[in-house]
């Protein structure tokens, strides 16, 4: 089976591309370990790879007016996501790490990881070494999730880039999911991520830009079909 790309303006534009093909371009596989372990299936692309050009805009999926059908985020929520998930390393009880925890890491030679990628690209914005690492080989055994059962971090890694487009330096970001929950998840992941890359945009002075995203365990649960399906105006399932 071929990876499926997206080409989006949008991250909401990204969305609705990835929720309408999914029927057509994914397989359906029994949850054997992860979340709804024995209890759901999910719609699954082989692989997927997104481009979006203008991220920062429009990040809320749209629902059809007068639909019923909830939009997977808010605004708020995205912010909220970007302060305490992205941006505060402080882990609540139970919780064993969260995307914060590693993003800023703390550094043998001083620094976090996020601080050592932001003085890489003041110093060396051409450089190849700006990536923070979200998992580590260890999470296979210590990362458990509230439910008692082993949930390695979905999001893996955070590839920042100064690339020149049109004769000046525009920081971009690549991110990489090993499972990603595209109709709850994309949104607020990728909005908070874009958020993130402001940040990192503002501290290096460099121009912000496009995202890059890949995975491949990019899905939706058995539970989110019916939904999707009406909000994509998919034939009802056989």
């Amino acid at each position: 089976m071929l990876p499926f790309f997206v080409k989006a303006k949008t991250i909401s534009d990204a969305w609705f591309q990835l929720i309408y093909n999914i029927f057509d371009n994914a397989y359906a596989q029994k949850i054997q370990k992860g979340s709804f372990e024995n209890e759901q299936y999910r719609l699954q692309y082989p692989g997927i790879a997104i481009y979006i050009e203008h991220p920062y805009y429009d990040m809320i999926p749209i629902m059809p007016p007068n639909s019923g059908i909830p939009a997977p985020t808010t605004k708020d929520y995205i912010e909220d996501y970007f302060v305490n998930y992205l941006m505060n390393p402080e882990l609540a009880e139970n919780e064993t790490y969260r995307y914060a925890s590693r993003i800023h890491n703390r550094m043998p030679k001083g620094g976090t990881q996020l601080e050592r990628v932001i003085d890489m690209l003041r110093e060396t914005p051409l450089t190849n070494q700006a990536v923070i690492e979200i998992a580590t080989p260890d999470d296979l055994d210590i990362c458990y999730g509230k439910d008692g059962k082993l949930d390695p971090p979905c999001l893996r890694l955070l590839d920042f880039k100064a690339v020149p487009i049109d004769n000046e330096l525009v920081l971009t970001v690549s991110a990489y999911f090993r499972s990603w929950d595209l109709w709850a998840g994309l949104p607020t992941n990728l909005g908070g991520i874009e958020l993130l890359k402001q940040f990192v945009a503002g501290e290096t002075s460099l121009k912000n830009g496009p995202m890059y995203a890949y995975s491949a365990g990019a899905h939706i649960y058995g539970y989110q079909e019916e939904i999707a399906r009406l909000r994509t105006l998919r034939s009802a399932k056989t």
